[in-house]
């Protein structure tokens, strides 16, 4: 009996933590990968800046796991982009990659239940030790709304309330002016 108690433990545990919920949104950045590596680590990206084919890591350097608030802005070509705060274990993570894979890129990637996709991918050109990693544009409201639901909003005070818009206005409202003169 005890046998068979000792045998089903670890099939229970197992079946338990397979049953762990995903999450809603991911954000997950992936290394540069030596294009020796086998499919087994690595896997093929086209990669946009500069265009070309390369190799990534199937393991993320930095997840969501990792985000402990997030600093969203809009970008020139009207989408967004977000600096992510990262906790202890993220930052000593990305520092540690950011060290060892100077030139390479690290390829962001944004998930949500409607699908995943690549949103940019940046070269390494110096260590990073400060636990901040930007996208610095490419990613739609939609995203930043579900990120500023999961994460506090540092660029906000209080962490809370919408975003608004690239635009400056909020849905459906005028654009407000600025400056203390009102217009005609």
């Amino acid at each position: 009996m005890k046998k068979a108690l000792s045998f089903l433990a670890p099939l229970l545990f197992l079946s338990f933590t397979g049953m762990a919920k995903r999450p809603d949104f991911i954000v997950r950045f992936f290394v540069e990968a030596n294009s020796q590596d086998t499919e087994r680590f690595s896997t093929t990206v086209q990669l946009k800046y500069p265009p070309r084919s390369a190799y990534i890591e199937r393991v993320p350097v930095v997840s969501e796991r990792n985000i402990k608030g997030i600093i969203p802005f809009s970008a020139p070509d009207h989408s967004w982009g977000c600096g992510f705060l990262l906790n202890p274990e993220g930052r000593l993570a990305l520092q540690t990659a950011s060290m060892e894979n100077r030139g390479r890129s690290i390829v962001a990637f944004i998930g949500t239940k409607k699908g995943t996709h690549q949103v940019i991918d940046m070269i390494i050109d110096r260590p990073i030790g400060d636990g901040i990693i930007t996208i610095q544009k490419g990613m739609s409201i939609g995203e930043i709304e579900a990120l500023g639901q999961r994460y506090p909003n540092l660029g906000r005070k209080g962490g809370k309330g919408p975003i608004p818009p690239p635009d400056g206005g909020f849905m459906g409202e005028p654009k407000k002016p600025s400056g203390g003169m009102p217009t005609p």
